[in-house]
């Protein structure tokens, strides 16, 4: 047999398969007030601060004023892989459409001092209830549709995809507005394990006259995690919400710079490998792994 075991070190934390999701992570769609070349030139640095808001393990100030970050902004041009520009159907704005390398902007990062979360986002299951004139309901996609697409939109800043429940008939006997109001845990997991989600995230928002108030839960594994949020308007929310969550959820997925010492280690073995083709393939694959040295 060529090789019967094959040893790999892990670095971090392994926990998400790796997707299409990732790719979309260095994506960026940016609004442009002309075609100038001066215009372009300012889109593709904006799109790029988006993608580094949303792949950096930091508070966005903090981001704002690393020193590599400003670097790789500075040089904004040389992280393009393609763009194009188009109309958008809906609100007539012309838009550019920017994806970066991947694999220089990597590159890059672990030579600095933040770490960086580029690996799928988990799936989050969103149980949401809506309280307006001291009125009780669930929010229901199909029908509160300008929330939703904030809801999509203010996730997506961070990578984030939120699932929303069927509402079907197993879920209306299953589950109550009170129990999501009431944070009724337990029972949520239960009924949320249909979904097959990573992550629950249990939402009560309340409307008053001048401003809309949540509290949250997040259910990850074992642990729970509670915050409330005072008066504001809706998209600061939302906003403030799924930063929350990245806040809680990044550090356990986070790579390390290569100056920084990695936590935890692990040893993979990988048995049954016989062909000098398969070996070349299992190790062309770990490679596209980011978590993992050779």
């Amino acid at each position: 047999m060529l090789a019967r075991i094959l040893v790999f070190v892990f670095l971090g934390f392994w926990g998400i398969e790796t997707s299409a999701q990732e790719n979309h992570l260095f994506d960026a769609d940016i609004a442009l007030s002309a075609q100038s070349s001066k215009i372009r030139q300012q889109a593709i640095r904006q799109g790029l601060s988006e993608v580094l808001q949303r792949i950096m393990v930091a508070e966005p100030a903090e981001i704002e004023q690393d020193v590599t970050v400003q670097a790789i902004l500075a040089d904004a041009p040389r992280y393009v892989e393609t763009f194009h520009t188009a109309v958008e159907a809906l609100s007539g704005k012309q838009m550019m459409h920017v994806s970066f390398k991947k694999g220089a902007l990597l590159a890059r990062l672990r030579t600095g001092s933040l770490s960086f979360w580029i690996q799928s986002r988990p799936k989050i299951l969103l149980w949401l209830v809506l309280e307006k004139e001291h009125t009780r309901g669930f929010f229901y996609p199909q029908r509160h549709e300008t929330m939703k697409e904030m809801l999509l939109a203010k996730g997506s800043q961070l990578g984030f995809q939120p699932l929303f429940p069927l509402f079907d008939f197993d879920d209306y006997v299953a589950v109550t507005v009170s129990d999501v109001a009431l944070n009724n845990s337990e029972k949520i997991k239960q009924v949320s394990k249909r979904y097959h989600a990573d992550v629950i995230l249990l939402g009560f928002v309340k409307e008053d006259t001048t401003c809309w108030q949540g509290r949250w839960s997040l259910l990850f594994r074992e642990q729970t995690v509670d915050w409330n949020q005072l008066c504001t308007d809706l998209p600061t929310l939302i906003q403030a919400t799924f930063r929350n969550v990245y806040r809680e959820l990044a550090p356990k997925f986070a790579i390390h710079p290569d100056n920084q010492q990695a936590q935890d280690t692990f040893l993979i073995k990988v048995s049954g490998v016989s062909k000098l083709k398969d070996l070349h393939r299992l190790t062309e694959y770990f490679k596209t792994i980011d978590l993992i040295r050779s």
